[in-house]
Order: C-alpha cells, then structure tokens, then sequence
C-alpha cells in the first residue's frame, strides 16, 4: 500500500506538472511535425508543377500560379498553364506598348529638334550683336559731344565694368573709328578719326 501511495503521490498535483511539462513539451513538438507534414506534400505538388509553367519567370508573377495550380493539380495543369501564360501575357503587352510609344515621340522631337535649335541659336547671336553694335553707336555719339573719352566715362554711360568697356573701346579701335592716346592708367583716353 505504501507504494501505492508513492505512486499516487506522483500523481498528485505537485508532482504532475513537472511530469506533465515534460511530456507537453514533446507532445508539442510532435504535434508541429504532424502540421508540418501536411503543407510538406502540398509543396511536393508546387516543384511538379514549377517545371510545368517554365514561363513563371517571365512573368514575374510566382503567387497567382501556385493558386491556381493547387486549385487543379490534376491532368488539366497543362490546360491551366495554357491559360495562365495569356492572361500574364496581356500585362506585359500593355507594358511593353507603353514603353515603345514614348521612344516613338522622342526621335520626333529630336528630329525637330536640331532645326529648331539652329534658328533659335541665330536668333540669340543676331540679338547679342544688335545690343554689342547699339552700344557702341552710343559711344560714337558720345563722340558728338566730346572730342576726347575715357574708359570710365564709358562705364559711366553704358552701365558695364571697367574690362567690358576697354572691350566696346578696343571693337571701335579695331574698326578704325576711334584712335587711341596713351598707353595705359588715367591718361589714355580716345578721339574719333
């Protein structure tokens, strides 16, 4: 009797929970495996049917296939695949019809473009040289008033550096429009010819 008292005190609550985690901890590692076997032979179905859609790759898509694969992993995989392969087809049309209609519009632009481009670079230069030749007209017409011009009158006048009115002053020279007395600093000054 005695030892069955010892053998119920293992039974006993004290000492149940530390026999029963134990076997809980196994039992529950168990029970994983069990689940896990399940969804290992549904992947075993997913490689048959990888080789089957050889196009999965191509259309960058691996959820909808698995699905409808699974759906019917049966003789009409072939069929489904056939069907499949369509309807990622279409996306990829759309893609592909979008992306070679831009390419289209550029080679027109770029054609008109160059044209397009040359008259508007003439156009600038033809406008640069007007201002350059208007303000050196109103130098010469400083001339008018005045025998004999500085530099810094010219800045003066026309609003620009010291360097850039050298430049106006070294065009009208060149033109042979202006002459120039004195070599350099504060007495070089210029008269017209």
């Amino acid at each position: 009797m005695p030892d069955s008292n010892t053998t119920s005190d293992p039974t006993t609550p004290s000492e149940t929970p530390v026999s029963e985690e134990t076997p809980v901890s196994p039992d529950t590692t168990e029970s994983i495996p069990a689940t896990t076997s399940e969804p290992s032979d549904m992947p075993l179905v997913a490689p048959e049917a990888l080789p089957t859609n050889a196009d999965m790759p191509q259309a960058n898509n691996d959820n909808p296939e698995p699905t409808i694969t699974e759906s019917q992993p049966s003789e009409p995989e072939n069929p489904d695949s056939t069907e499949v392969i369509p309807e990622q087809s279409e996306p990829s049309n759309t893609t592909q019809t979008q992306t070679p209609q831009m390419p289209a519009n550029e080679p027109f632009v770029t054609e008109q473009n160059p044209s397009f481009l040359r008259r508007l670079l003439v156009k600038a230069q033809e406008s640069i040289q007007f201002r350059k030749r208007k303000k050196l007209d109103k130098i010469m017409s400083m001339f008018e008033t005045k025998s004999k011009i500085t530099n810094d009158e010219v800045e003066k006048l026309l609003h620009v550096s010291d360097a850039t009115a050298t430049r106006y002053l070294t065009v009208l020279k060149q033109e042979n429009k202006i002459k120039q007395e004195g070599k350099t600093g504060k007495g070089v000054s210029y008269t017209k010819i």
